[in-house]
């Protein structure tokens, strides 16, 4: 029989514990005399890298005195690291050429021309701080602009998603070629009016993956996240309507519920809140607006 049927009050067979070794004189000497020679040869490892980087970084700041930058800035280039930069924040020469040239908009002069105007109507006109400021909070507006704005025509529209989607695959390629990682990405118009091509990639073969565990080709999977898109009604102009927004409440509150209770079919109570949820349950709902009456999204 086996060792289940003999034991049918104990789930698992517990591991056996085998009585250790024990070593010989010879043996103990032994072991003894290899610690202490990995010691010495670690120590002695240490020590020279530590000569070798007290002699490096001296040369370094010999170099970056000769050259008149910092020392960290040449021991970033020797060390070939990664710096990773956010996007350029708003300055006062970036906002004045940007004033600058619309205001000379119809003659197309070239940036470094732009400059020297600007220069030149500082050395005449000196600005203040609150004009400074104006200027910098116009380049900030024109920057978000050009980023969240809409295209005037389908035609700007598909072009600019056409080039974005080649950026990200590009980068997602490099990406892959760096760390190994896997992706793959999906973009598909919102509206059935879009002209906008549907489109995927993926690194490597990671499109396996979708015909393999999602038992579909990842082209349907594409053309059914298109059809999906398109019967959301979440356009450019729909998507931030006081229904929409009601729905996504609703839903949020609703896929938090059942996350924290682990309950794929409960339900969100708010007539019986304190009875139904916080004592059935023990959980609470956090972040409600404290001059919002706390009732069910839809109704408000």
């Amino acid at each position: 029989s086996s060792w289940h049927a003999r034991n049918p009050g104990v789930p698992v067979q517990p591991i056996k514990a085998r009585a250790p070794r024990l070593l010989s004189t010879a043996e103990k000497s032994s072991r003894s005399l290899t610690k202490e020679d990995k010691a010495k040869r670690a120590k002695e490892l240490h020590d020279t890298l530590e000569s070798f980087l007290h002699s490096q970084n001296a040369k370094l700041e010999a170099i970056a005195a000769a050259n008149n930058v910092t020392f960290d800035h040449v021991k970033g280039l020797i060390n070939t690291k990664t710096n990773y930069h956010h996007s350029c924040r708003a300055m006062l020469q970036n906002a004045l050429v940007q004033a600058k040239s619309l205001e000379v908009n119809t003659e197309k002069l070239p940036m470094a021309r732009l400059q020297e105007l600007v220069k030149v109507d500082l050395e005449a006109h000196p600005l203040s701080q609150s004009e400074e400021e104006l200027l910098i909070e116009k380049l900030q507006e024109y920057r978000k602009l050009k980023t969240h704005g809409t295209h005037m025509n389908n035609t700007a529209t598909a072009r600019d998603v056409n080039y974005t989607v080649d950026r990200i695959t590009k980068e997602l390629e490099n990406l892959r070629d760096q760390t190994g990682i896997y992706a793959t990405l999906f973009v598909t118009r919102g509206h059935v009016n879009d002209t906008i091509q549907s489109t995927w990639t993926a690194t490597d073969n990671s499109a396996d993956f979708w015909q393999d565990v999602i038992q579909q080709p990842v082209a349907d999977i594409a053309r059914k996240y298109e059809q999906w898109a398109c019967t959301q009604g979440q356009n450019i102009v729909e998507h931030d309507n006081l229904a929409s927004v009601r729905k996504q409440v609703t839903k949020t509150i609703l896929d938090g519920l059942r996350q924290a209770t682990n309950k794929r079919n409960i339900i969100m109570n708010y007539l019986n809140y304190e009875r139904s949820i916080i004592l059935a349950y023990g959980v609470k709902l956090v972040g409600w607006p404290t001059d919002v009456k706390f009732v069910n999204p839809s109704s408000i």
